[in-house]
């Protein structure tokens, strides 16, 4: 998160940050490169919790996107292997 906001403040200094879109070069490119870990990072625990990858686009989804929150950020693993691989933790 600090990276982005020094992103954004390069930006700011450069004048390449525009308000309405919330976005200049630098914190745009920097956006993108700490997403692809994020996402991944959440897909593997979907996969710790016995889910598909494509579970996270319940996230998107008004309302309902408060369980999926739920399930993978608060609740453990499912115990012993399952059909993504074997317990990390065991």
């Amino acid at each position: 998160m600090v990276v982005y906001l020094i992103a954004i403040a390069i930006d700011m200094t450069f004048g390449l940050y525009t308000e309405t879109s919330g976005f200049g070069l630098f914190s745009g490119i920097t956006y993108l490169l700490i997403m692809w870990p994020m996402i991944a990072v959440v897909i593997k625990r979907c996969h710790d919790r016995n889910r598909s990858g494509w579970f996270i686009l319940v996230f998107m989804v008004p309302l309902l996107n408060l369980w999926p929150a739920i399930e993978v950020y608060f609740l453990k693993g499912t115990e012993g292997p399952n059909q993504y691989g074997e317990d990390p933790v065991a």
